[in-house]
């Protein structure tokens, strides 16, 4: 095969550029549903909140709005091939499936993790001199007894502060591979891919505890074979050989997702 069949820079980027055209409304609509909400949950939080909200609280929400709007966003990739009609049309483009792949890996994993901290900051930062700026016209000097207020916006240190060295990375790389799963869901379901995605890594994961918990019970180990691994395996080495295997299944999951573009090609 020639390498131009593979993958063209000029032909890449004219088509990224079409790609974007083409849904820059969906992608602007997605994003500032994304600010809104930061922006609604960070004042609805900061009104019963708790006396570590400017350390923990902005964490958790942080996170929690990290997975849940980044598997929606890889959820929606390949959105052409959610019908007959549109996945013809996608088909006729002269372009190659590893471009496809490239494009919406670009668009739905790296540009969201690059841009949702800037979001979450501007959005969150925006929340917080809003309250301050209401409990100051109010002339209280903290709110509900609150000694934290004034509030203060988010501190990405704290992110990777109180974790031990080399786990937030594994994190990191564990969050890729969820979007990761979710692009190769859109690339391989029609209909409700995310969900159908989850489940089935959900009951995947559950047969493999349970597979290998029943092969434990068998052996009837008198140690646990993770006390033996733990005294031989430092933390640090532990959360590298982590991170190993997590980027690992990560390239098969990006390795299934483009032959299920090239499969689409076929047919």
């Amino acid at each position: 095969m020639k390498t131009n069949q593979i993958f063209n820079i000029n032909r890449f980027g004219k088509y990224a550029s079409c790609s974007f055209i083409s849904n820059y409304r969906q992608t602007l609509l997605f994003w500032g549903a994304i600010w809104f909400a930061v922006l609604a949950f960070s004042l609805l939080m900061m009104r019963g909140v708790h006396s570590n909200w400017n350390n923990e609280g902005w964490i958790v929400l942080f996170l929690l709005g990290f997975y849940i709007a980044g598997l929606l966003y890889s959820g929606f990739a390949f959105s052409a091939f959610r019908s007959k009609e549109r996945t013809l049309t996608e088909l006729m483009i002269p372009v190659s499936a590893f471009e496809r792949l490239l494009y919406e890996f670009i668009e739905k994993i790296v540009a969201f993790i690059v841009l949702y901290p800037a979001l979450f900051y501007v959005a969150s930062s925006m929340a917080v001199g809003i309250r301050n700026s209401f409990a100051f016209v109010t002339k209280h000097a903290t709110v509900n007894g609150i000694t934290t207020f004034p509030y203060e916006t988010v501190s990405f240190n704290q992110l990777n502060s109180n974790l031990e060295p080399g786990l937030f990375g594994m994190l990191f790389m564990l969050s890729v591979l969820a979007f990761v799963l979710a692009l190769a869901g859109s690339a391989t379901f029609r209909k409700l891919p995310l969900i159908k995605m989850i489940v089935f890594v959900g009951l995947f994961l559950l047969t493999g505890i349970g597979y290998f918990y029943l092969l434990l019970e068998k052996l009837k180990l008198e140690k646990s074979w993770l006390t033996v691994l733990e005294n031989k395996v430092t933390a640090l080495q532990g959360y590298h050989l982590g991170t190993t295997v997590i980027a690992f299944i990560g390239l098969i999951a990006l390795s299934y997702t483009y032959f299920k573009l090239k499969e689409k090609e076929a047919v």
